[in-house]
């Protein structure tokens, strides 16, 4: 197999291109192309180039599915990505996951998570996001913060209810205002409040969101340095990152991951994987900027 060609081509495609070249190869060779690439190829190298041949949704949704499915739930994949997708891509992922599962997204998050967790999750799920509007409505970002506060420094035990159907419901926009006004009513920010208020999935799940409110591309940077720095480095978020966003705002990732740690993702990258799976990687990163 000439692993070389096949990374070259398909790294600097885009998805609707790499449709066209499979329809082709089907036409010319006669058999489906991804059956010949799960033949041909192995390991790490396998799961960039398949994930490739899935549109960005279809990825995403077959992702949440491989967390859900099975024994026990993977729900440090449900939480980045059900936390970090935008509502109009939660949207097309919960029409996706209906087309190719034949099953009802909103179902199967509420049957494998419990408690506020789940409560969280199925409220983004339910894409109740509101639009950004061109109006600032400062009346309402104070009542927001204020009711931020309320529902937790302020008292003994979190509302968590009321952090749920704010964080879920107002536009993205209002939010990153709402956060900066909340420090004035209250001594920790909104990230260190959420340390301090809930634990475990919750936790994670309600950072995630403020972090994405804040920075999504930093939010991700910060997810592949923690993967290629931890021990055995985790190359299944690494691949899930760079595949999923890589016709999405990759080139806005590379960029805040120089500035956060001083050098480029791809460096990053060569030393911390190697063979045919560093190189996807890097053609998927493009050249330094």
């Amino acid at each position: 197999v000439d692993e070389q060609t096949i990374i070259d081509i398909l790294t600097k495609r885009t998805y609707s291109q790499r449709r066209e070249i499979a329809f082709a190869y089907e036409r010319r060779a006669k058999k489906d192309m991804i059956s010949a690439l799960k033949g041909a190829l192995s390991g790490s190298l396998e799961t960039v180039i398949l994930g490739l041949m899935k549109s960005t949704t279809q990825y995403d949704a077959t992702e949440i599915r491989g967390s859900i499915k099975g024994l026990g739930t993977d729900e440090e994949t449900l939480i980045e990505i059900l936390c970090s997708r935008s509502n109009d891509e939660l949207v097309e992922i919960k029409k996706v996951y209906k087309e190719l599962f034949k099953k009802d997204l909103e179902k199967d998050v509420a049957g494998d998570t419990s408690g506020n967790f789940a409560k969280l999750l199925l409220a983004l799920v339910q894409t109740k996001r509101a639009e950004p509007s061109a109006i600032v409505d400062y009346e309402k970002i104070d009542e927001d913060a204020r009711a931020l506060y309320d529902a937790g420094v302020k008292i003994k035990g979190t509302d968590v209810a009321t952090w749920i159907s704010i964080m879920s419901e107002r536009s993205v926009p209002h939010l990153q205002k709402v956060f900066q006004r909340y420090k004035s009513y209250s001594p920790y920010d909104m990230q260190e409040s959420i340390v301090k208020e809930v634990k475990g999935d919750l936790q994670r799940s309600f950072l995630v969101l403020v972090q994405c409110f804040e920075n999504k591309q930093l939010y991700f940077a910060n997810r592949l340095n923690e993967a290629m720095k931890s021990k055995g480095a985790k190359e299944k978020i690494v691949t899930r990152i760079i595949v999923s966003r890589c016709e999405v705002d990759l080139r806005k990732i590379c960029s805040e991951y120089k500035t956060a740690f001083g050098q480029s993702l791809q460096k990053t990258i060569m030393e911390h994987t190697k063979g045919d799976y560093q190189k996807a990687l890097l053609g998927l990163c493009g050249p330094e900027q």
